[in-house]
């Protein structure tokens, strides 16, 4: 592929950071405006929420980076260099988090110590526990897709896995359509993740082998999930329809506007915003709680600041030595 290849794979790596900082501003913005402003709250329910289209955004960011990522290293170092990636800043947010909840109100809801546990092993999502750090729920169905591409890789199907997302899709049409028929709300949203990581693989795909396998995964997931979404219960009112479908193709746009801006070079505040995207998901719901005394634009403004500074604190000294801690750990395993 000689040095084309290497500048090729650069632009596609800067273009990710562009879509990772706008997702998790745009996870922040929901949350804060949300909070902070009632007719806001009720619009967004009603028609498009932010933070799940930033979530969509950051599940197909880890459908295209994953296998980019499993292609060039083996499985040793790929699981290693995913735990020093996730869990360190994961475990002291979640730890800040524990002691700001326990400080400001007395106790942690939901906090069995199964439920704990889950928590700190990064399985709740996978199995219905409460999420006792908010938006921690997702790191669960990364995982899930992370063991599902290792064990892909494993068995030198890698790219083949990439029709699992038929599966997935299909899935999620089953429990919506049990939804109907019982009445009762089901996991729809994991299988609808997993479906959205592999187009995002289908997406990197289309870079090196074609189109048809991507364009028709884009399709059918264009067609269906809204369809799902319209044929399920929403139980408990969290999600009308036209929200869950309105709020998934926006994330497929936002990643999508990117994708066919990716040969050119992003903005610097997009890529530093992208760089500290995960301690940024991971810190606002804390602030947030320390400053739940604030109200309106103060509290947005406050809170805004607040954490770009402490996600960046985050990313200088933990997530990044931590990440450079892995690289050494996996050093031994490369091919």
């Amino acid at each position: 592929m000689g040095a084309a290849g290497v500048v090729d794979r650069s632009k596609r790596i800067t273009f990710l950071e562009g879509v990772r900082g706008i997702a998790a501003a745009a996870v922040v913005i929901q949350h804060l405006f949300a909070e902070n402003f009632a007719g806001y709250r009720a619009w967004t329910h009603d028609h498009v929420d932010l933070g799940r289209v930033g979530v969509v955004a950051f599940f197909l960011v880890s459908g295209y980076v994953i296998p980019l990522s499993l292609a060039g290293q083996t499985l040793p170092a790929f699981a290693i260099r995913r735990y020093f990636r996730l869990y360190p800043v994961y475990w002291l947010a979640f730890g800040i988090f524990v002691v700001v909840e326990l400080v400001d109100r007395g106790s942690l809801a939901g906090a069995t110590l199964p439920v704990i546990v889950l928590n700190v092993l990064m399985l709740h999502g996978l199995l219905g526990a409460v999420s006792l750090l908010p938006p921690a729920w997702t790191l669960s169905i990364e995982l899930l897709y992370y063991v599902q591409s290792a064990a892909a890789k494993a068995r030198r199907l890698l790219d083949a896995s990439v029709h699992l997302g038929w599966a997935w899709l299909a899935f999620y049409l089953l429990l919506c359509i049990g939804e109907r028929v019982t009445g009762k709300d089901f996991p729809t949203t994991l299988p609808m993740l997993l479906f959205v990581a592999s187009l995002g693989h289908a997406i990197h795909l289309r870079d090196a082998v074609g189109r048809r396998v991507c364009d028709a995964m884009l399709v059918a997931g264009a067609i269906v999930v809204p369809l799902g979404a319209y044929i399920g219960v929403d139980g408990d009112g969290e999600w009308p329809p036209f929200t869950y479908s309105s709020s998934f193709l926006a994330g497929l746009a936002l990643f999508g506007a990117f994708y066919l801006l990716r040969g050119r070079g992003m903005a610097r505040p997009l890529i530093f915003l992208g760089g500290i995207s995960y301690a940024v998901y991971l810190m606002h719901p804390i602030l947030m709680e320390v400053f739940r005394g604030l109200h309106g634009f103060v509290s947005v403004g406050v809170n805004a600041a607040a954490v770009l500074v402490l996600a960046y604190l985050m990313h200088r000294f933990v997530e990044k030595p931590s990440i450079d801690v892995g690289r050494r750990a996996s050093a031994r395993f490369k091919r």
